[in-house]
């Protein structure tokens, strides 16, 4: 293989996971330099970075915030300037830019164009980052709530334009690589297990059903992602029993539980 920039950056995250993974994430990690470990992945996580490298630095990210004390940092970085008690002084609050470029990046991630194996690898691995700090407390969910990208998009408006786009993907392809249908099929569960955490939350639900449904487009978004995964496919010649299972059997059974929450919220009108 070519040792090009990208192939070395890469690499080079692959050493970081390697040091992450051997550390114990409540001790090791907290020793890190907080300013240096996120300053590093928000310059990974810009546009112009590569597939291979950007799909590193979700995994570098997961680690980072697995560790409570880095989650704290981070959180409270995303909050532009609240929290600074948390926070010491490797990684003020007032420096919130990095943290600001990780956001973009991360919905960068879930947006990202086209139907390959790795770009389709990408958008999972960007949406378990965000299932992650979606369970990680009320810090974590208020990002993926309440941080406001350009144009006014929220996460969850993104994640709902993945799901629609996605299927619409597979409808128009006629012929598909056993390995992206599995990726997507993965994807999709992902995407569901999220929604229906968040919508079934009884600490959460009362906050994002009234932001899935507040404004026309949302609920546009909303009730065709309800309707369209709440009932089964077409039969067609599955890659193996496990992508079988999961798409006739999990996908539904998600996109069902998803529909009567929303269904129930909006009332006898639907």
């Amino acid at each position: 293989m070519k040792m090009t920039e990208e192939n070395v950056i890469a690499e080079a995250v692959c050493i970081m996971i390697v040091i992450l993974l051997r550390s114990n994430p409540f001790v090791d990690r907290e020793r890190f330099d907080q300013k240096v470990a996120f300053e590093t992945t928000s310059q990974l996580l810009k546009k112009d970075a590569g597939l291979r490298v950007k799909n590193h630095a979700l995994r570098l990210l997961h680690l980072l915030l697995n560790c409570p004390k880095l989650l704290v940092t981070f959180c409270c970085g995303c909050k532009e300037g609240e929290c600074t008690s948390a926070m010491d002084d490797k990684a003020s609050a007032s420096d919130s830019s990095k943290f600001n470029i990780i956001l973009q990046g991360l919905a960068d991630c879930v947006a990202s164009h086209g139907s390959g194996l790795q770009e389709l690898k990408l958008r999972r691995n960007a949406i378990l980052v965000l299932a992650f700090l979606a369970s990680s407390g009320n810090p974590g969910f208020e990002i993926i709530v309440g941080h406001r990208l350009p144009r006014g998009v929220n996460y969850l408006m993104l994640i709902l334009q993945v799901l629609v786009s996605e299927i619409d993907q597979e409808t128009k392809a006629c012929e598909e690589l056993p390995e992206i249908f599995q990726e997507r099929t993965f994807l999709i569960r992902e995407i569901l297990i999220l929604l229906n955490r968040l919508v079934s939350s009884p600490s959460y639900s009362a906050t994002v059903l009234p932001v899935l449904t507040n404004t026309r487009d949302m609920a546009s978004l909303t009730i065709d992602v309800a309707n369209r995964f709440s009932r089964k496919g077409e039969t067609r010649d599955w890659p193996d029993g496990m992508v079988k299972h999961t798409r006739e059997t999990e996908i539904v059974d998600l996109g069902r539980v998803f529909k009567k929450r929303v269904f129930t919220y909006l009332g006898d009108d639907f």
